[in-house]
């Protein structure tokens, strides 16, 4: 058992402590416990492996909870599949969306709505 400091209030406590004794904050391994549970479950690696076979038909964002967006971008890619523009605009959105991902892999908060 090591002693840490609170990065809010300095004070000493066990690395065990769920939260600081003096002024309550919670430790970076709690608050990953609960950014799991605000994102109902879902995973990043399923959404960004959606992104990547079915992101032109919307259903990375479909699992997200983004249904209107994700609507937007199945009536471009079915719709417009004899258009090449939307099917290259929802393309193009879907190559966006798996950065966005990448980059937020540890922070799913960001891409998945809150029920």
């Amino acid at each position: 058992m090591a002693m840490i400091y609170c990065r809010e209030c300095g004070a000493r406590h066990s690395d065990k402590a769920k939260a600081c004794p003096k002024c309550g904050y919670t430790s970076e391994e709690t608050l990953s416990k609960k950014v799991n549970e605000l994102v109902n479950g879902k995973s990043m690696v399923v959404y960004l492996i959606l992104a990547w076979f079915l992101g032109i038909f919307g259903a990375h964002r479909f699992y997200a909870g983004k249904t209107g967006s994700a609507v937007a971008m199945l009536l471009m890619s079915t719709l417009g599949f004899f258009l090449i523009v939307p099917v290259v605009i929802s393309a193009i959105w879907a190559l966006v969306d798996i950065i966005v991902g990448i980059c937020n892999i540890n922070t799913p908060e960001k891409i998945f709505v809150k029920k």
